[in-house]
């Protein structure tokens, strides 16, 4: 079916349209804010609110993006260009998925139910993660969009020009904000590809090779990014990193750190005391004298060890993981949608008897399943990984289900169908957008009262000169919290933890230089204007004996109580006491 370039073009300026209004009544109506933490970080350093400078090594985020996004802020500093262009991008996706039911040469009525189909299955899937972004989930809904667009791509080559480039531009962003991610879509475009590029013929069998074009521009793309990447990456100092992160990553993210009481010989060997090892315990890395790559290499390595089990022990746990994270009740609003995408291919293809879609169908089913087994087997199926799987297997499903749907509605079947089902879909969209609007705003406002204080307090150290407020790694990191805004200021930032995935970088060594801090022990104990801070406890617990149990002279004692949104931060400062060991 041909497509006239104007009805593309007007198509796609009307999804656009709709996405844009989409994400304008939500920022509004509840605001977007930062999941977790580390976007903030990420949107720290690309601001320069990190270092003083805006810089594009987000470390997580491709360097190519990452630059752009921090050129934005030079441009305009007010504006939080990351939060924004992450919490966005969902947004983009659901216009992608949009376009392809809406340039279609089909009724109002069927473009009418598609558009609430589209609007129900994201406000009932993605409504919550727009207002609360997490990156990771964003790559994921892009990459996704991508697999359905190519699914659904049509065979003629007139018309694939709009098409192939928005596919090629929402697989270069799904790379260039979390390259795992697009590596986890991959295997659909894999299935679908060789589905496109081998032809099935009763002789035998064809070769197109004009759809090799798209994914070589992908992989060159692709390909381009990850050699700036390498570039932006390649000096001694950011090697040396890389290693420190691998390391740190495996201990903190699955091994966990090993118990001193278990393991003194080892700590011993590493230099470490009873006290050192509870710091890293409390990812409080900076008080860790002589952490570096090596020494967190040696400790991954034994964090390993002993996490490890027997090869039965590993499957089992895998099993258990991949199962319970694929039917987890949290995840219904992509789950059941999914059910019932499968549910109505195989009721297509009943009745069409078009067996020969079942082969990649099944592929596809069969890769996905492969993915949910490696990524438990490795223990790495946390919250944002499991959704952006269940959302990668919806929306391909959808393609799978729109393509066939696509397909009935051509040769004019269905229209009673239309009829009688278009008021139902729609009032059922319309109603699961409503009340999941109504339930993001709740979760919003829950999420700000848990968080904003943090925030608050991190945004005062910015008007205090001379002030620097060290705050306990798991008081602030696990929470996100901070409004997206186009009034932000983005001085830096003089509120720090003790230690985090970016600790030993050159991008946290150029922060220490902004903020005129040589060793962070030495600046608690010798700066009056540097202060320990903990929330909501009245006693500094393990920092109050680290500090006395080295430096038997001094104590932590209180200076300051200050109460921001209700919640009370104790400012404490180590000082003489006279004794003596």
């Amino acid at each position: 079916m041909r497509k006239s370039g104007t009805k593309t073009g007007i198509a796609l300026g009307v999804s656009m349209g709709i996405a844009c209004l989409y994400g304008l009544l939500v920022y509004y109506t509840t605001g977007f804010i930062y999941a977790i933490a580390d976007d903030v970080i990420m949107r720290d350093i690309a601001s320069g609110a990190f270092t003083g400078t805006p810089d594009g090594h987000l470390i997580f985020v491709r360097y190519a993006l990452g630059y752009l996004l921090s050129r934005l802020y030079l441009v305009n500093g007010s504006v939080d260009w990351y939060g924004f262009f992450m919490a966005g991008a969902l947004f983009l996706a659901m216009a992608a998925v949009l376009y392809r039911g809406l340039a279609r040469e089909s009724s109002l009525l069927w473009k009418a139910v598609y558009t609430g189909i589209v609007l129900g299955l994201f406000g009932i899937g993605l409504l919550p993660h727009a207002a609360q972004f997490e990156w990771t989930i964003s790559a994921a809904a892009l990459g996704s969009a991508a697999l359905y667009l190519y699914v659904t791509l049509e065979g003629k080559r007139d018309g694939q020009l709009p098409d192939s480039f928005l596919i090629w531009l929402l697989l270069l962003l799904t790379f260039c904000i979390r390259y795992d991610v697009f590596f986890m879509v991959m295997p659909g475009f894999g299935i679908v590809f060789l589905w496109r590029f081998i032809k099935r013929q009763k002789k035998g069998i064809s070769f197109c090779f004009g759809e090799i074009v798209l994914p070589f521009l992908v992989f060159v793309s692709v390909g381009a990014v990850a050699l700036i990447e390498s570039q932006a990456y390649s000096t001694a100092d950011w090697k040396e990193f890389k290693r420190f992160q691998h390391a740190r990553s495996e201990v903190y993210d699955y091994s966990g750190v090993p118990s001193y009481e278990a393991n003194p010989a080892f700590f011993e060997e590493l230099g470490l005391g009873e006290h050192e090892v509870r710091n890293l315990r409390h990812y409080a890395l900076y008080l860790v004298e002589g952490l570096d790559a090596e020494m967190m290499e040696a400790l991954s390595k034994e964090a390993v060890r002993q996490a490890g089990m027997e090869m039965g022990g590993k499957i089992k746990s895998g099993l258990d993981l991949s199962l319970r994270q694929l039917v987890n009740p949290e995840y219904a609003e992509l789950s059941l949608p999914t059910l019932f995408f499968i549910m109505g291919i195989l009721a297509f293809l009943f009745r069409s008897r078009k067996k020969g879609t079942l082969i990649p169908l099944l592929l596809f089913l069969g890769a996905e399943g492969v993915l949910w087994l490696l990524l438990g087997f490795a223990g790495r199926l946390p919250e944002r990984v499991a959704f952006s799987l269940h959302l990668t297997m919806m929306l391909g499903l959808a393609a799978c289900f729109a393509r066939l749907w696509f397909e009935k509605e051509e040769n004019g079947k269905g229209n009673l169908w239309k009829r009688v089902t278009a008021p139902l879909i729609l009032f059922l969209c319309l109603g699961a957008v409503i009340f999941k609007l109504q339930r993001t705003v709740l979760w919003n406002q829950e999420k700000r009262a848990m968080d904003d204080s943090y925030q608050q307090f991190k945004a005062a150290s910015r008007e205090e000169d001379g002030e620097l407020y060290f705050i306990e790694t798991y008081m602030a990191e696990p929470v996100g919290g901070a409004s997206v805004t186009v009034k932000g200021g983005q001085g830096i930032n003089r509120c720090l933890t003790l230690g985090d995935w970016y600790t030993t970088s050159p991008v946290d060594e150029a922060r220490m230089r902004a903020l005129d801090i040589e060793n962070v022990e030495e600046t608690i104990l010798n700066n009056p204007n540097a202060y320990l801070v903990v929330r909501d406890l009245e006693e500094p617990g393990f920092l109050g004996t680290y500090f006395s149990g080295k430096y038997p002279e001094t104590e932590l004692v209180c200076q300051e109580v200050r109460s921001v949104g209700g919640r009370n931060y104790y400012l404490y400062r180590p000082e003489k006491t006279g004794r003596e060991e």
